[in-house]
């Protein structure tokens, strides 16, 4: 056991299970809060975690994730397994705790399996319902059988249906029977009410007391006043005794149908027992997590050392404003000892450090910062309050020192040990070496741990003993009250003198409790206050330079904001001067398509005529690849380049001469430059020239162009292509001329010739031909034509 628990409720670790357990809905969950306890193992205490966590999480993705539906189930399982029937509201509530069950399974198991990537990180919650066995059948069987009221359907069985019918039937002719009755004018002065009710499942006619001896019948009730009798005439009392015959059959069948659906629940209690537990324990995370969220907590790191570094931690059961502390443990300091004027936090500082530990070790996250670290601890001591016992006859010292003494027996390296007011109670003096060897004593065994003292001998002790450090809880002299913050490094100091002068006791006083103070006394004081003048001084600065670390951070993040705004803007205007060029291209291909299209009619003409139609078309093949290079290399140079943007070897274009030329010289004083297209050199003005970007390789589509449509080639076409080598991209190119050689040639059928290897080209290829334009239907090789290793295609 890792603390008692009265060591639990000192650390007020009941109250923070009471606020779990009112976050639980069912009843099982609840008892797993009350029985929530540290654990000391470092990864069952990281699993603890990552459940709640997961919770989180989970609540984060749906916010209306719950075990809502599900009921306390455990007793009626119970009654089944002993032999017992149950009713139908007990049925009803197994039927919605399956439901719940099954849907909260689908929910976390197949919903990460259909592409919800949000539940596929939730490793424990998705392990936690993976065993639940849906049970569909009982479910549907329990539905059939019984109404949302928890009546009998008649479809539950034949029988039951056959039997209702038949009640129905003989409701109807007692009841026409008796309406005659009640119609018939000699029974009309004995009948108190022209009504029918009934009594014991008896139809009865309310007849004048005067009257009951003239009014054949069997009696079954009186009002009252005694003025009514309530009769059944005996004309009906035969069908009375046919219809009560009918009822205690029905409830026969009722019972049997009962019998029969807690039967198939008795057949299912293992898996049934095994999704509930299920439940619980997802209700149980989830009631963590709520907590965590309530808390504004989270979770720390958790070392496998004894180590306690908390940063902004606050008490979870303070209300207000909250003022959260910062403390260390166990890297240099083994021990703190904090002093300082009463009510001033030292020992809520004292159950938050000792509360937070447990929390952790408990799988519950901690209010404090994400950085805060805590190690495992394998006990947890503490000495807190009046441990005054009357039956005992114990004065608070004994009381103390008897918890004390345990400690010092149990206590070791891999402790906690959280000591309030050590050594009080007795002389000071005494009191102060008392409290001195118990803290060396906890020092030599290794264990970690904070104390709370009013005793001066204790500050000097920290000051010169290894591992200890001082600590004080901050007080405001000018306001007279505590500020709560700790303050680490700096003993505290009473403040007695400085508060009695602020509520105005006589200078004269105070002077002779001055004269009192011995010399060594007030040195030590006079160092105190100027010690805890430079640590403001020193916190003040650290503020400071805090804010301006914030301002910096701030301003950073807006140059970060305006930089990524006009990276946006710059890939948008990108974005659209590429779909303008895409545009161009594609206009460019369509006016190619068409002008295929009359090159193909064109054939059909004389050759005179076709003669003239394909030197007409040339000519507009040419323009259009002019005007497509003119797109891809010179939309933005339109002005020409500077004269330092020229060198020998560049690639330029010249568009008043429709031709591309090579750089051979600088240009001169009067800014031409001598450039060799094909066999001439010429000298060309700067401003008809411009520079063509290499990298974008825009010939490509011209030459496909003026190669598709270079119709002395296409005369000696073959009627097939190997790619055989090339790559996807570099065979398609291929192809695409290719096809549209084969087009103009009036070729109908080609072979593809891609290999087999591993299948992308060819793949690649097939791709391509699906959206051709000029593709009737492709296949693959067959015996004889390459196999498939080569695709034949059919031209349009």
């Amino acid at each position: 056991m890792i603390a008692s628990d009265k060591v639990l409720a000192k650390l007020d670790f009941s109250a923070v299970r009471e606020r779990l357990r009112n976050h639980c809905m069912l009843p099982g969950a609840k008892e797993l809060a009350e029985a929530l306890v540290p654990e000391s193992e470092l990864r069952t205490v990281r699993a603890l975690l990552r459940e709640t966590d997961e919770g989180k999480i989970l609540l984060r993705i749906n916010p209306l994730f719950s075990v809502r539906g599900a009921r306390e189930i455990r007793p009626y399982l119970e009654r089944c397994d002993r032999g017992g029937t149950l009713n139908p509201e007990e049925l009803l509530e197994i039927r919605d705790t399956l439901k719940t069950a099954r849907r909260l399974k689908n929910t976390l198991i197949d919903g990460g399996q259909s592409g919800k990537d949000q539940y596929s990180e939730l490793y424990t919650l998705r392990e936690t319902v993976d065993g639940i066995v849906p049970q569909k059948e009982i479910e549907d069987d329990i539905s059939r059988s019984i109404s949302e009221d928890g009546d009998i359907n008649d479809r539950a069985s034949e029988e039951l249906a056959r039997l209702r019918k038949a009640k129905g039937i003989s409701q109807q002719r007692i009841k026409e029977s008796l309406d005659g009755i009640l119609r018939n004018p000699s029974y009309q002065k004995m009948l108190q009410d022209n009504v029918i009710t009934s009594r014991g499942d008896r139809y009865v006619v309310p007849i004048k007391m005067e009257y009951s001896s003239a009014f054949p019948g069997i009696v079954h009730d009186q009002s009252a006043s005694g003025a009514t009798l309530f009769i059944e005439p005996m004309a009906v009392v035969q069908l009375g005794n046919e219809l009560r015959e009918i009822t205690l059959k029905e409830n026969r069948e009722v019972q049997k149908i009962l019998q029969q659906l807690t039967a198939k629940v008795t057949a299912r209690i293992p898996e049934i027992l095994l999704l509930n537990e299920a439940l619980i324990k997802l209700d149980f995370i989830l009631a963590k997590a709520r907590l965590s969220e309530d808390m504004e907590a989270g979770s720390p790191l958790v070392m496998n050392k004894q180590e306690v570094k908390l940063i902004g931690a606050r008490h979870p059961l303070l209300t207000g404003p909250v003022v959260p502390i910062s403390v260390g443990l166990g890297m240099d300091d083994q021990f703190l000892i904090i002093t300082g004027p009463n009510t001033g936090g030292k020992t809520v500082t004292l159950k938050t450090i000792g509360l937070m530990a447990v929390m952790m070790q408990s799988g519950l996250h901690i209010p404090a910062e994400s950085d805060s670290r805590l190690g495992i601890f394998t006990r947890i001591f503490v000495d807190i309050g009046d441990e005054q016992s009357v039956e005992q006859s114990l004065s608070t010292f004994s009381a103390h020192m008897t918890n004390i003494v345990d400690i010092t027996r149990e206590a070791d390296s891999r402790s906690l040990v959280l000591l309030d007011e050590l050594g009080a109670g007795t002389d000071p003096g005494e009191g102060a070496a008392l409290a001195m060897a118990i803290l060396a004593e906890l020092l030599e065994r290794g264990s970690c741990g904070v104390a709370t003292t009013h005793y001066g001998a204790l500050k000097t002790f920290a000051y010169n003993t290894p591992g200890v450090e001082n600590a004080s809880v901050e007080f405001n002299p000018e306001t007279l009250k505590p500020t709560y913050r700790l303050l680490t490094g700096i003993p505290g100091r009473s403040n007695a003198l400085a508060i009695a002068q602020r509520l105005g006791l006589g200078s004269s006083i105070l002077e002779k409790a001055r004269s009192f103070i011995s010399e060594r006394d007030t040195k030590e004081s006079d160092l105190l206050e100027n010690l805890e003048d430079t640590q403001r001084e020193i916190e003040l600065k650290k503020r400071s330079v805090e804010e301006e670390q914030k301002k910096a951070e701030h301003k950073a993040a807006e140059l970060k904001k305006k930089n990524l705004e006009l990276e946006e803007k710059y890939e948008d205007i990108m974005r659209k001067a590429k779909e303008e060029a895409v545009d161009v291209v594609r206009q460019a291909r369509l006016e190619a398509e068409g002008i295929i299209k009359e090159i193909k009619e064109a054939q059909k003409k004389e050759r005179r005529e076709q003669e003239a139609a394909l030197e007409k078309t040339r000519q507009g093949l040419k323009k259009l690849s002019e005007k497509v290079y003119e797109t891809e290399y010179t939309g933005k140079n339109k002005s020409g380049p500077k004269p330092g943007q020229v060198e020998p070897g560049q690639t330029v274009y010249m568009p008043n001469l429709r031709q591309k030329g090579q750089v051979l010289q600088k240009p001169d004083n009067n800014n031409e430059v001598l450039v060799q297209t094909g066999i001439l050199k010429v000298s060309v003005p700067l401003s008809e020239i411009r520079l063509v970007d290499e990298t974008r390789k825009p010939e490509h589509f011209a030459k496909t162009i003026q190669g598709t449509f270079g119709l002395s080639k296409a005369v000696n076409l073959r009627s097939e292509i190997d790619l055989r080598g090339k790559l996807v991209e570099e065979g398609i190119l291929m192809l695409d001329k290719y096809l549209d050689d084969a087009v103009i040639t009036g070729i109908n059928q080609v072979s593809v010739i891609h290999g087999k290897g591993t299948g992308a080209l060819r793949a690649g290829i097939h791709q391509f031909l699906k959206r051709h334009p000029h593709v009737a239907a492709y296949r693959l090789g067959e015996f004889g034509e390459g196999d498939s290793g080569v695709t034949i295609v059919e031209l349009k």
